[in-house]
């Protein structure tokens, strides 16, 4: 059984508000527009990528990075 949601459409504006405290981030008014703006941006870019036919079975995970000095293996 499965239940139909409709989407709620993306709120940038909400969204800042909710995250830039989360990550420690002030964003005064003069930059709020911007902010704003690339946020609706990075959401378009998402659903593109979300939207993407993948092959579950191809999927490899990345490397971990670590900075520092690289672990020597014998």
């Amino acid at each position: 059984m499965s239940e139909t949601h409709p989407k709620t459409p993306f709120d940038a504006a909400r969204h800042c508000d909710a995250m830039a405290p989360v990550l420690g981030l002030t964003i005064t008014e003069a930059q709020r527009p911007v902010v704003l703006q690339f946020l609706t941006i990075a959401h378009g870019m998402a659903e593109i990528v979300a939207a993407a036919p993948i092959d579950e079975a191809s999927l490899e995970l990345a490397p971990v990075f670590r900075p520092g000095v690289p672990e020597v293996t014998a």
